[in-house]
């Protein structure tokens, strides 16, 4: 005769098959809450890895007057369309301000296939640790280094010629009569630089003192953006004291607005959250009715089951080793669901990975599994015990004497 042990293992096994259906939809439950959760996790962590890198050192960004996060997302992240212009003239005066210590100037308007061409000085390479993989930098007008993200993604040699588009989206309105000569590629650095095409100011200036005449957008451009005007500059303060004076200084008396970036980054996470902590909410809701759906099936089960249960407890089962194998059947469908839900949150994350890729040329970096997928299997361990103990409790209180004679 096969043991007890055996019996409730192929008897539990039965029971889940019998009720397949309902054991898969609860599994589906925990899964889908378990993979929203590690999804948004991994999404929120990569992407403060990312904005932390492109922030350092940055603590102040002066550019044409608008909105803030404007300012900090075009010309830092480079993910928007800039506020406007400032005088060159006007920057280069703060720019040897004593209360800063370093001021990069940029100079934006066009884009290769999509890829912002910056103009700007050998300082914003260093900033970044930018180093070279092959070449050298621009040393004169029309020569670009290119970033590694965009040397890959175009197969880009040396000496090759690229020609820029008007504006910072991709476009057909082609400078043609400006090519510009590839001379560097830089190394990943994990930064914005590796999505940038990156040039002298003075490169950026030349395409636009010579407008096609027969296109009035660029003719408008000219009229409206003339040669001796910049972007923005990205200041880095001396002491800590200019913190609390220089942006006030450039808001008052100048015709140039200030941003610190730390700030509006801040502020930017807080909307940013709200979404996350709902999709979170929705994740969490997801598995607490996963748990439910685990009590009421697995204790539906054991009302359908007193009978077999009291003829195990007949042939020798002990109270306690039904109560742990029906408490092994929730931990199953527990650890089921986390597995699910672990292998689906890395198809979350490499899918919106590759869409933010693709749609603000920006390389996220998964992490694979880790620390908080094991979290995850530990909570759904410790939520399906806590699902099977009323279900456990009532199969270990069963009266074998009243059922007996009730059959």
């Amino acid at each position: 005769m096969s043991s007890p042990t055996l019996n409730l293992s192929r008897l539990i096994w039965a029971n889940i098959r019998y009720k397949a259906l309902s054991s898969a939809f609860n599994v589906i439950l925990l899964a889908m809450g378990i993979a929203f959760i590690l999804t948004l996790l991994h999404l929120d962590n990569q992407i403060d890895q990312r904005f932390t890198r492109d922030l350092k050192g940055i603590d102040l960004v002066v550019s044409g007057k608008g909105s803030p996060l404007q300012m900090i997302l075009s010309n830092v992240f480079h993910l928007d369309i800039p506020t406007g212009n400032i005088p060159a003239s006007e920057a280069d005066k703060l720019a040897k301000n004593r209360m800063v210590k370093q001021a990069i100037p940029l100079a934006l308007g066009d884009n290769y296939n999509g890829y912002r061409i910056v103009g700007t000085n050998k300082e914003y390479i260093e900033h970044y640790n930018g180093v070279l993989a092959s070449g050298r930098l621009f040393t004169a007008p029309m020569e670009v280094v290119i970033g590694s993200e965009v040397a890959v993604h175009f197969k880009m040699t040396l000496n090759q010629e690229i020609v820029g588009a008007h504006g910072l989206v991709n476009s057909d309105d082609l400078h043609t009569d400006f090519p510009y000569t590839v001379v560097g590629i830089l190394k990943p650095t994990g930064t914005v630089l590796d999505r940038l095409v990156i040039t002298g100011i003075e490169s950026v200036w030349h395409v636009h003192e010579h407008p096609d005449e027969d296109d009035p957008e660029e003719v408008a451009y000219k009229s409206e953006h003339p040669w001796n005007e910049i972007t923005a500059l990205l200041i880095t303060y001396k002491t800590p004291l200019a913190a609390a004076q220089l942006p006030r200084l450039v808001n008052k008396s100048s015709s140039m607005q200030a941003a610190s970036p730390a700030f509006e980054v801040a502020r930017l996470n807080r909307l940013m959250g709200v979404g996350g902590d709902i999709l979170s909410a929705f994740g969490a809701i997801l598995i607490a009715f996963s748990a439910f759906g685990i009590f009421v099936t697995l204790y539906s089960s054991v009302k359908d089951r007193e009978y077999d249960i009291v003829l195990l407890r007949v042939m020798g089962a002990r109270r306690s080793r039904i109560f742990t194998f029906i408490l092994l059947e929730t931990i199953g469908l527990g650890v089921a669901g986390a597995i699910a839900g672990i292998a689906l949150s890395q198809i979350f994350i490499k899918g919106a990975a590759l869409w933010i890729s693709m749609a603000k040329h920006i390389t996220l970096e998964p992490d694979g599994v880790g620390h908080a997928e094991l979290y995850a299997l530990g909570a759904a361990i410790v939520i399906s015990v806590l699902a099977g103990i009323g279900p456990a409790l009532t199969a270990h209180r069963i009266n074998i004497l009243e059922k007996l004679r009730q059959s």
